[in-house]
């Protein structure tokens, strides 16, 4: 009885102290690299949440990107920095350059900065919303 009450306390200790970035490959999403950022990237879209609500960002090229946020828009930069995705808004944000890990399963992609899930988005060809 006491092993299995100590093989049940391993478990969870292992459970809880898991990364998010472990978690999520464990949910079968996987890592994106610098390269594979830059190629889905451009041309596309990502739909998603955060902790501010709903929004659609259009890639429209290697550099350049559009948003609609709660019904503003804005424009940024974006750059890859290793395998970091990073991006800057001209008004939302302050203008601050941000950067995430970019993991993906299927056309679903989540960002992580700081050990955190941060945005959950969508990948949309095209785009779809016509920003």
């Amino acid at each position: 009885m006491k092993i299995a009450i100590a093989s049940c306390i391993a478990a969870i200790s292992l459970t809880a102290c898991a990364t998010t970035s472990q978690s999520l490959v464990a949910r079968n999403f996987t890592k994106l690299t610098g390269s594979e950022i830059r190629t889905i990237l451009p041309g596309n879209s990502l739909k998603g949440t955060d902790k501010t609500g709903q929004y659609t960002i259009y890639y429209t090229s290697q550099r350049t990107m559009k948003i609609i946020r709660n019904g503003r828009n804005d424009t940024g930069r974006w750059r890859i920095d290793g395998d970091m995705y990073c991006r800057q808004w001209t008004k939302l944000g302050k203008g601050k350059e941000r950067c995430v890990t970019m993991f993906r399963r299927g056309d679903a992609i989540q960002w992580v900065r700081n050990d955190e899930i941060t945005d959950e988005t969508v990948l949309l060809s095209g785009n779809p919303d016509g920003l």
